[in-house]
Parts: structure tokens; sequence; C-alpha cells
């Protein structure tokens, strides 16, 4: 049995979107984190780490808008 090579297409809006998913995964795991620990210390740090998955989403957010600005731009010039 051969193995044949695939093209493998990446999609940009795809990508975006997966990277979102997951960042909003990991808020929600870092949210049950919080609720559950009990010390001070690991409450401050997984809110740190909460408020940087935020920053990340408004970024990706951003890249995803900007990139269907362009695909759509693109498409018109076809």
């Amino acid at each position: 049995m051969k193995l044949e090579k695939r093209e493998i297409t990446l999609n940009e809006q795809d990508s975006l979107k997966d990277v979102f998913y997951m960042e909003k995964v990991l808020l929600g795991e870092y949210t049950i984190a919080l609720s559950r620990s009990i010390c001070k210390e690991t409450r401050e740090s997984v809110l740190r780490l909460c408020q940087g998955v935020t920053e990340d989403l408004s970024f990706v957010r951003e890249l995803t808008e900007k990139s269907a600005k362009n695909c759509f731009v693109s498409e018109e010039n076809m």
C-alpha cells in the first residue's frame, strides 16, 4: 500500500476560527480553576491568565475581521 501525498491548503479564516475557539475553551478552563481555587495567590495567578486570554481573544477577533475584509476585497477584484 502506497501513501499518496496530499496538498493541504490552510484557510486563514478557518485557522483564526480554530484559534478563537481554543482560546474560548482555555478561558472556560481558567474560569473553572478560578472558581475552585482556595488560595488567594492561586486566584490572582489564574485571574492574570484569564486577562491574558481575553486580550488574545480580542486580538484574534480583530485579525478575523481584517482577514474577512481582505478576502472580500480580493474577491471583488476577480
